[in-house]
């Protein structure tokens, strides 16, 4: 889950609030200098870091960063393997890019010279559509997140501190241990009731996306948000799925008339999640039974009613419904999308699949001793060394999120001097592929290996006798590992995603037997090639596969 979604985007919304016409103006600027050509040479002035060679004078960068993001990291990778940060001009607006664990570690250690409000400011512009009203409060509060205010703003009341009781929404219903484990337990029911539908011992051919999509999704939206949100908005899935693909576009800032489709989208998703809170609100008893429930139908999870208080008290009707918006796409949009990736690679390699099938079976099934039932015990499934490789390698391989912050105090970097008004930003995907960091002998870090962060270790067992024994390690590498973001505004999601996605493939490879039929095209047809990354995606949130797969599976229990 990924409620901190789209952070590349942000990085250029201020330069497109001031010039909302940006693709005629590259077109204008190019036309008059295009004859011009720069030298090959790298500028850098003293205590600055090395700047991006553009051919074409704030033109070329920007245009690629908008248009081309896969590309444009691939280009800066070149001279970061050197430089570790590499700056460019987007607009008015300089922005580095910031590599390697220990200066990335630094960008998310707690500081009054680094902001990561510029981001959420722009989603609740573009996605929430907050009003300007809404979007100046959040801006004129600068007490930070937690609950101490920062330094000067002591006397800032805590009603108007928005964003310290919106973290602690998050910190209390979201990223505690027993929030969260209450949330994965409710998953983990309403997702065995769809996989219980499906009869045992009949083959049946279906694709991975289009079970997960289906599957998957609805009942992480119905664990979070009540199944009265179905009832109400037929056709709510689907208005959801056309809502997240196209929602990384709404914070380029570019007018209706220009982009049209992901503002009609956005829109109709939004009349859809007002319905729901309406309706709530209308027929919610605050003092009955259900006020201190885990679950209820209406507003659906503990975290959906605290949420609806927050907004109640601190957003219009119409941003509220905004925030519900983004926060199903952050339930949904990475977790349904990288569970999508690893069962891809569970169901095209016959041996894995088996010794993770194995592992589940051999840790986490239960039979009840009279009735012969069998049954998993899901919180063992968290535990397990090579699911949870893979569920690290899969978002390794296919999260590409650009982890934004705002210099509003000037700040030095790896000896870099840094100006305020810059931003930074820290390319997940070129941390992931690091070569140094997660390369092996025969595993390069481009390619999907299952057991990566798997040891094995010698162990003694009750017989006496030294075995081997697997266990999950990522020594030395958290640092640059991050497909959640980093500091004080992690996602703060991630706890569940992890349930939900480790859930969701133990559930499936213990209780179905699978057979592999080919790689296919959104249209069904037989594609030429397997799954890669969407590049579309790149930079803004986990990246889906641009091939589906086909198979064909049978329940076993």
């Amino acid at each position: 889950m990924n409620v901190a979604l789209l952070n590349r985007i942000s990085a250029h919304v201020g330069f497109m609030e001031q010039d909302r016409t940006l693709l005629g103006v590259f077109v204008l600027v190019s036309l008059a200098i295009l004859a011009w050509s720069t030298t090959t040479k790298q500028r850098q002035e003293a205590g600055r870091p090395p700047w991006l060679k553009d051919t074409i004078p704030f033109v070329s960068n920007a245009w690629q960063y908008l248009t081309d993001m896969q590309g444009f990291l691939d280009r800066s990778s070149q001279i970061l393997r050197e430089w570790k940060l590499v700056g460019f001009r987007l607009g008015r607006r300089k922005i580095y890019f910031v590599t390697g664990a220990t200066n990335v570690q630094a960008m998310f250690r707690p500081s009054k010279g680094l902001s990561p409000d510029i981001f959420m400011i722009d989603v609740m512009a573009y996605v929430w559509a907050a009003n300007k009203d809404e979007l100046l409060k959040f801006r004129e509060d600068k007490s930070g997140r937690l609950k101490k205010a920062l330094p000067g703003t002591e006397d800032r009341p805590m009603r108007e501190r928005y964003w310290a009781t919106q973290h602690h929404l998050h910190s209390e219903f979201l990223a505690r241990s027993d929030a969260v484990n209450v949330l994965g337990d409710l998953y983990y029911e309403r997702f065995t009731e769809r996989v219980e539908l499906i009869s045992v011992g009949e083959w049946n051919t279906t694709s991975v996306m289009k079970f997960m999509m289906n599957n998957m999704s609805q009942s992480a939206l119905v664990t979070f948000m009540g199944d009265r949100i179905l009832e109400l908005n037929p056709g709510f899935m689907d208005a959801m799925w056309k809502f997240i693909l196209t929602a990384a576009q709404l914070p380029w800032g570019l007018p209706r008339w220009m982009n049209p489709q992901p503002w009609r989208n956005r829109d109709r998703f939004h009349a859809m999640t007002r319905k729901y809170l309406d309706h709530a609100w209308a027929n919610f008893d605050w003092q009955g039974p259900d006020a201190d429930a885990d679950w209820e139908p209406h507003f659906g999870s503990r975290a959906a009613r605290q949420m609806a208080l927050w907004m109640e008290e601190n957003l219009s009707s119409e941003t509220s419904a905004g925030l519900v918006a983004a926060f199903i796409f952050g339930t949904n949009a990475n977790a349904v999308r990288m569970a999508t990736w690893a069962f891809m690679e569970l169901i095209q390699d016959a041996n894995l699949y088996q010794a993770v099938r194995e592992e589940v079976i051999e840790n986490c099934l239960k039979i009840d001793p009279i009735t012969g039932t069998r049954s998993l015990d899901a919180h063992k499934i968290l535990k397990l060394p090579l699911l949870q490789s893979i569920y690290v390698e899969t978002l390794r391989m296919h999260v590409s999120v650009n982890v934004t912050r705002e210099v509003v105090q000037p700040q030095s970097l790896h000896n870099y001097n840094l100006e305020e008004g810059a931003m930074l930003q820290a390319p997940s995907q070129l941390a992931h592929y690091d070569e140094e960091v997660w390369g092996d002998d025969g595993h390069p870090a481009s390619e999907f290996w299952a057991k990566r962060h798997v040891q094995y270790v010698e162990k003694t067992d009750e017989s006496g006798r030294t075995v081997h024994k697997a266990e999950f390690n990522m020594a030395g590498r958290v640092g640059s590992y991050f497909p959640y973001g980093g500091g004080i505004s992690i996602c703060p999601g991630r706890h569940f995603a992890k349930q939900e996605i480790m859930f969701t493939l133990g559930t499936l490879v213990a209780r179905f037997d699978v057979e592999f039929v080919e790689w296919i095209e959104e249209n069904g047809s037989k594609a030429d090639r397997q799954a890669q990354n969407d590049k579309r995606f790149a930079g803004a949130v986990g990246m889906p596969p641009d091939r589906d797969l086909k198979y064909r599976w049978k329940r076993v229990w």
